[in-house]
């Protein structure tokens, strides 16, 4: 299309190159053969619209191309001094008002040519602009798209698209500041492209996002070996604001044509890739492979679901007691979300609530959990002011901006006592950002709230953090009381034991099942436990026939049905 457009454009050109020469032969024929002998007024109107038609074909002329603007002025320049010279000789004054409006057509000419030249400019810089990103200078999605789409228009056999996301630069930009991450981002740029080849495309997605597209390798091994130099070349330290830092990024890539023959699909497969880089540990390259679409598939599914029940308010809650290890006194209950899919199956939080963190539902799924745990809770903390009541909440929720706000606003709605509530936060929210993290559980424990650190062992604490951190109490996961017979397992517990009462922290263990496991913790000095020892998750009524000393059977938990839509 682009192709017999320009060649419409050329015979235009050609045409009105002849049209104006052909004009300009006809004035001057008219002034040699007809200017002395014509009467004045005639001659003048004559001359007058044949230079108007040469302006107007030079106008069309100028707006072609340049070529057109140059070619003009030099038939215009050429027929000045055709007149000139026979004004100059002959002193025919009526050649003045012709020689006049040629002049005043090159003027014309020259004013059109530099607003052109102005407009084109500023095309060109909108048209850079909206491709190219303007921090690392480096192409932008759009033109990573573009990129990929011409390469199919040029029947490319096969290209590799990878996508690289900076691990944590989160973390960069929080204690350097946005400045230094825009440096750091600057250098990455600029270390690939001195690894890449004058072939190979490069271009930034957005934030800390990149794409790379290689589309001339040998085979899997050549390409590994290139994509892998990209990781790389990361490992030397970045030195920003005179401190050191070491950064690292994970890869997802996705191939044409076996994976996908649409730019925006490769795109998205390699996406996926790279997400699941970041899942079995990060700085690695990950390829696609058909099984991550049906898992991402599952998630879009699941996402629908999970809206659903919170538009709906069909999640439901159930209890689960806490007793102390002693004596079995009851201290408090955790709350646990429970979700349906369309035909009425359970759905198990391990499946739903990392695809609520992925899409940032898991904030409004906190929120819906903390406004209607209190609530239904109340009446029982109102009677049972020394029992706790113990909410879990996400890395993500936690260092959201409004995550204190929100806190606020249930407690204000309803009326719970902070005293009587338990935050549970993993070991996640360290990774993301310990000093913010810091900054608002020291806010929560001014509020009065209990902090818990759950699954402790699992991730990522060190003692460092444990003694800053604003701490109540620490929750043995349960993958370490399954195990407890061995002497390893065992020694752990005994030592995350020793280590809270050293700082000052009660301990309380999850999954306890066996009477053994419960005796060795106590043992042990374990405080609380937590499992279907002596209590499984309880509906609302049963947790406070629990409270209340009334028979309770827990297995009527194991029937429960989802809640009717509203």
């Amino acid at each position: 299309m682009d192709e017999f457009k320009e060649r419409k454009q050329g015979l235009l050109f050609y045409f009105l190159a002849f049209l104006l020469c052909v004009l300009i032969a006809f004035e001057s024929y008219v002034i040699s053969r007809f200017g002395m002998d014509a009467e004045l007024n005639m001659f003048v109107d004559a001359i007058g619209v044949m230079t108007v038609l040469q302006i107007l074909v030079a106008v069309f002329l100028v707006t072609l191309s340049k070529s057109g603007y140059y070619l003009a002025v030099i038939l215009f320049s050429l027929e000045t001094l055709i007149v000139a010279v026979r004004l100059a000789f002959t002193g025919e004054m009526m050649l003045a008002p012709s020689l006049a409006m040629i002049l005043l057509g090159i003027c014309v000419q020259y004013v059109i040519h530099k607003l052109i030249i102005r407009l084109s400019t500023q095309e060109e810089h909108v048209e850079e602009m909206a491709h190219k990103d303007m921090l690392t200078d480096l192409p932008n999605r759009r033109a990573v798209r573009e990129y990929l789409e011409a390469l199919i228009d040029e029947h490319c056999e096969h290209y590799v698209v990878a996508i690289i996301d900076v691990d944590n630069f989160k973390n960069i930009n929080d204690t350097a500041g946005h400045d230094c991450g825009d440096e750091a981002l600057g250098e990455m740029a600029e270390r690939w492209k001195n690894e890449l080849r004058a072939n190979d495309f490069l271009g930034r997605l957005g934030g800390d996002e990149f794409a790379v597209v290689i589309s001339d390798y040998d085979s899997l091994e050549s390409l590994d070996k290139m994509l892998g130099r990209m990781l790389s070349v990361l490992s030397d330290k970045f030195v920003l604001k005179g401190r050191d830092y070491y950064i690292s990024a994970s890869m997802g890539a996705a191939m044409f044509p076996s994976d996908s023959v649409d730019p925006s699909q490769s795109l998205k497969y390699a996406d996926m890739a790279m997400y699941v880089a970041k899942k079995q540990g990060r700085n690695q390259l990950v390829y696609f492979n058909s099984i991550m679409n049906d898992a991402i598939e599952n998630s879009v599914k699941l996402e629908t679901i999970i809206r659903g029940a919170l538009e709906a308010n069909t999640f439901t809650l159930l209890y689960q007691p806490q007793f102390r290890t002693t004596d079995k006194k009851l201290r408090g209950f955790e709350t646990l979300i429970r979700m349906w899919d369309n035909l009425g199956k359970p759905v198990s939080p391990a499946e739903f609530i990392p695809i609520a963190e992925q899409s940032a539902l898991i904030k409004d799924v906190d929120r819906w959990v903390l406004m209607h745990a209190m609530f239904d809770f109340l009446p029982l903390i109102s009677k049972n002011p020394d029992l706790i009541l113990s909410i879990n909440i996400s890395a993500l929720h936690l260092l959201d901006d409004k995550f204190l706000n929100d806190l606020d606003e249930a407690i204000k709605l309803t009326n719970f006592p902070a005293a009587c509530l338990e935050l549970e936060l993993t070991e996640t929210v360290f990774v993301e950002s310990v000093e913010r993290a810091k900054v608002i559980m020291d806010s929560i424990k001014e509020r009065g709230i209990q902090i818990a650190l759950d699954d402790f062992g699992t991730g990522y604490s060190s003692l460092r953090y444990l003694k800053d951190l604003p701490i109540d109490l620490l929750k043995i996961d349960k993958t370490f009381v399954d195990t407890i017979k061995d002497k390893k397992d065992e020694s752990f517990i005994a030592a995350i034991i020793s280590l809270s009462q050293i700082m000052n922290f009660a301990v309380i263990s999850e999954g306890v099942e066996e009477e053994y496991q419960r005796q060795l913790l106590e043992d042990l000095g374990c405080d609380y436990i937590q499992g279907f020892l002596w209590g499984r998750p309880l509906i609302l009524d049963d947790a406070r026939k629990l409270i209340v000393g009334e028979p309770v059977h827990p297995e009527e938990a194991k029937e429960i049905k989802p809640p009717r839509k509203n």
